[in-house]
């Protein structure tokens, strides 16, 4: 079982969401470095969502409209900050990369991003409750070791795959025209996600 809930996690991380958006955000703001950390916040989130999962406390969570609702929103409402915040900062952004001043928190921006997914939360219940079985001795730790390096990895490699090109139109960090595009983007996440909410709450 455990081969075909990689396979599904794999598949899970190459579809478009907000993971991959707050990625692309932070590198063409930033650079590749900080989509890394992005990457690696990521991850972090992947561990403790695998977590809550193995102890049923995301379960409940799912379980309870209300408190889907609000992670729902809180989710929302920050990746609607970032991108706006996105929108009107590119030009601040560029200037703090090239003085080596204090740049967003990379890390932490993908850790709430991920997180706040209600959908990275019902993913790893369904992935856990077909591994129960297989939960014991040493593979407690490891199956959610496992996911959070491969998400990690995954979103670095997406990290240097679009900065890798020295063709300013294909480089992320390099493209004036993606910043704006992924603001928008962005935006339309966090408003997709807020509307829903609102309309399966009430």
């Amino acid at each position: 079982m455990f081969l075909w809930s990689a396979i599904a996690h794999l598949i899970a991380l190459t579809s478009p969401g907000p993971d991959t958006a707050i990625v692309i955000r932070q590198v063409s703001l930033y650079g590749r470095k900080e989509g890394f950390k992005t990457a690696l916040g990521i991850g972090i989130g992947i561990y403790l969502h695998c977590l809550l999962a193995i102890n049923g406390i995301s379960l409940i969570i799912v379980s309870n409209n209300l408190y889907k609702f609000i992670i729902s929103i809180v989710g929302g409402l920050y990746i609607l900050y970032l991108g706006v915040n996105m929108f009107i900062s590119k030009s601040a952004a560029k200037e703090d990369s090239e003085i080596g001043t204090k740049r967003n928190n990379s890390l932490l921006a993908g850790l709430i991003t991920n997180v706040f997914n209600v959908k990275a939360f019902l993913f790893f219940v369904s992935l856990f409750t077909i591994l129960i079985e297989d939960l014991n001795n040493i593979y407690f730790y490891v199956y959610p070791i496992y996911f959070a390096i491969t998400s990690s990895l995954w979103f670095i490699f997406l990290s240097y795959i679009i900065t890798a090109s020295e063709h300013k139109t294909f480089n992320a960090y390099s493209n004036k025209y993606l910043s704006s595009i992924m603001s928008l983007i962005l935006c339309f996440i966090a408003l997709f996600i807020i509307f829903r909410s609102l309309y399966e709450y009430f």
